[in-house]
């Protein structure tokens, strides 16, 4: 207990601060959108249903997504007609509410729990669903509604897991610069669409806290050598990461990475069975993290990642690469004459609709939006950043951590690799586009690390002015964006 409270005391106010605004902005965002009005929040909650209720994965082919009991709280506050249709509204009406309470005190088990058909959410492993559900029980004796309710703020609670991670990320490459672990860790916790992701019912809001802390224990195992701790620490949570989304399967490159040039460094130090033996040490905490969920998967029949077997099989049994490039081409920069078109439904670059616009503010069904030309402001403000940050790093190329920088490099062309080639697939099966801003918001402390470097181009003096303006900006992006839920959803 003395540890616990000397921890506490040494704890910066600073990141006190930030962790509780960050947490009170993710409640509101829950309690300001309606139920389902999240992407596949419905798809989300049946499954956390399903393994609360029965302790099933979902996937059955001969059942229906979800369970009466939710099928029936869809119909009647009329969530399921208003996901992504602009023009229509939940329904409000007190007669409305008295209807499903009325059936909703008829429903026993067998009405939460008979759903478990496939859905977009039942390829997901099942780490996260377990987390939830466990916070779906505590709340078991209240409607659906309120279970819903209670998930939502059991997944408010990684926001301050993923600022925690940035703060440290941060610390860890700027020498524990406290201005610029605020700038950073501030920017990742007051981003409007992570603030909403993460307030709903989504295994988003954990991938973004384990992918942080990821980032954060890769760098810090270059930083300070190779360790049994910290090799099983890392490895630790990037298998845990893999359990929560196929996304994460992007860590893998870059912790090979990582422990390739940690044992290099480590040569002139340590004998190499000593090396061995901390290698060991993290491919075991890998193994017992991952290890279970591979197990399970083999044992019901199901992939281990099922995202990655969906976009590997039904296409072209041969794919072009020059098609591949000529895809990710036409992606960021106009079509060329002689290039093949792919149509991902954007109607300008989709860089600027898919990245940029779905990245910064579009909520519901992401038919929430701002008008245009704040995304254009929104649009100016990244690729200011963006350029600023890199000729910070080219002038201080004589001194940056080229071994951290490779890694985070790594982590991010894996990430955009993957969820193109995903694109790609989907595109080449007629099922239409897939990529949107939410994805790429597992690099949400990459983000707020070059936004730091932006601050510190300014003379000291001027820092904690420019400091103050980012987080100031972002919290009033968070008030308008949450004007703009009330807008649509309750005027």
């Amino acid at each position: 207990m003395t540890r616990v409270r000397r921890a506490v005391a040494r704890t910066p106010r600073a990141l006190v601060a930030l962790l509780f605004l960050a947490t009170l902005l993710g409640v509101t965002w829950s309690l300001v959108t309606p139920a389902f009005q999240a992407p596949d929040e419905d798809s989300h909650f049946g499954y956390t249903q399903g393994l609360a209720e029965s302790f099933e994965l979902p996937g059955f082919a001969e059942r229906p997504k979800y369970s009466t009991e939710q099928s029936v709280a869809g119909n009647l506050s009329n969530s399921d007609q208003a996901a992504a249709e602009l023009w229509v509204r939940m329904e409000w009406s007190n007669a409305a509410y008295e209807r499903w309470r009325a059936q909703d005190l008829a429903f026993g088990h067998a009405e939460k729990s008979n759903g478990g058909g496939a859905n977009p959410a039942s390829p997901n492993p099942p780490l996260y669903y377990l987390v939830e559900a466990g916070a779906y029980r505590v709340a078991e004796g209240g409607d659906l509604f309120t279970r819903l309710q209670v998930a939502r703020l059991a997944s408010v609670l990684w926001i301050p897991v993923t600022v925690l991670g940035v703060w440290l990320l941060t610390g860890e490459l700027f020498r524990r610069d406290r201005l610029l672990q605020v700038v950073a860790a501030g920017t990742a916790g007051m981003l409007p669409m992570l603030q909403f992701a993460s307030a709903a019912v989504s295994p988003d809001a954990m991938l973004y806290a384990v992918w942080s802390l990821a980032l954060w224990l890769g760098v810090r195992l270059l930083r300070r050598g190779l360790t049994a701790w910290g090799s099983a620490a890392f490895l630790g949570v990037v298998g845990l990461a893999c359990v929560v989304k196929a996304t994460s399967l992007a860590l893998l490159p870059g912790a090979l990475l990582v422990m390739a040039i940690a044992v290099r460094r480590a040569a002139g130090d340590a004998p190499l069975q000593s090396r061995m033996t901390k290698v060991g040490a993290g491919l075991l905490a890998l193994g017992v993290t991952l290890g279970p969920w591979v197990i399970i998967a083999r044992v019901l029949d199901r992939p281990v990642s099922a995202q990655v077997a969906q976009v590997t099989t039904g296409a072209r049994a041969t794919l072009s690469t020059r098609e591949f490039l000529s895809y990710v081409w036409q992606f960021y920069l106009p079509k060329l004459p002689f290039q093949t078109k792919f149509s991902t439904g954007a109607p300008h670059l989709a860089v600027y609709d898919a990245w940029l616009k779905t990245g910064w503010a579009a909520f519901g069904w992401l038919e929430v939006r701002f008008p245009e030309w704040v995304y254009v402001v929104l649009g100016l403000v990244t690729v200011g950043i963006a350029l600023i940050a890199l000729r910070v790093l080219w002038r201080s190329r004589r001194t940056v951590d080229w071994a951290s920088l490779l890694f985070l490099a790594v982590v991010v062309v894996s990430l955009l690799a993957g969820l193109h080639w995903t694109e790609y697939r989907m595109l080449d099966t007629g099922a239409g586009p897939f990529n949107v801003g939410r994805y790429l918001l597992p690099l949400v402390g990459i983000a707020g690390m070059a936004v730091a470097l932006v601050v510190r181009t300014l003379r000291p003096v001027h820092r904690p002015t420019g400091a103050a303006l980012v987080l100031s900006s972002l919290f009033a992006l968070n008030l308008f964006s949450l004007a703009l839920m009330l807008s649509r959803f309750y005027a």
